[in-house]
């Protein structure tokens, strides 16, 4: 390459490549410590809510306990009611339409009040469902934000800025170099563009 103005833009072209490709590295070391420290920031932010994460679970649990004692209550309501009705020797009684009219007015009023206290309950944990949704959105949130706060996730940016200006300026500069075929930028084979330029230097 006897054009020493064309000679000094390839060497400088070639030291873009190779800040370009030092960049690259950086990029790969630095996101793969980003990934793995999230999971870290995530379970710190937890153990910063875990105490009322935990209430809400223990509530919603305790919940479900509770409705399924009542179904409980409910069914042997039921069973005793079926039982009377069948028993023989109640039916005998001058006194059994009284006594099944006032059971059935007290299992009626029974099996209502049993049947809200279940959708009170289920309401409850309907909210309480979708308060710990929210948590876990809150907590991701929150992560991404203290990621976002962090040292490396600032390096991060800068290196990416810095990528995409070397990129643009690389993409000025190629064409108006005689003998090369313009470069789609792809930064894994990037090491294979700066051995085809070298070649031009050393030409």
């Amino acid at each position: 390459m006897k054009d020493s103005n064309i000679q000094r833009r390839v060497e400088f072209v070639l030291l873009l490549l190779n800040e370009l490709s030092d960049i690259h590295k950086q990029l790969k070391s630095l996101s793969s410590g980003i990934e793995g420290n999230s999971d870290a920031f995530y379970e710190e932010i937890f153990n910063s809510s875990k105490f009322e994460i935990e209430n809400d679970i223990e509530s919603y649990k305790s919940n479900l306990e509770k409705m399924k004692e009542i179904n409980m209550n409910l069914t042997a309501k039921l069973n005793e009611w079926y039982d009377f009705i069948k028993d023989s020797s109640e039916i005998k009684k001058v006194t059994f339409p009284f006594k099944m009219h006032f059971m059935k007015k007290k299992l009626k009023n029974t099996i209502t009040k049993l049947n809200e206290e279940i959708s009170s309950l289920s309401i409850e944990n309907r909210f309480i469902r979708e308060k710990i949704i929210n948590w876990e959105q809150e907590l991701s949130v929150r992560a991404l934000h203290q990621i976002r706060e962090g040292e490396d996730f600032h390096n991060y940016e800068e290196l990416i800025r810095k990528k995409d200006n070397i990129i643009l300026e690389l993409k000025y500069l190629l064409p108006t170099i005689p003998g090369i075929i313009p470069i789609e930028f792809d930064l894994n084979n990037i090491d294979k563009i700066i051995d085809k330029i070298s070649k031009m230097v050393a030409a």
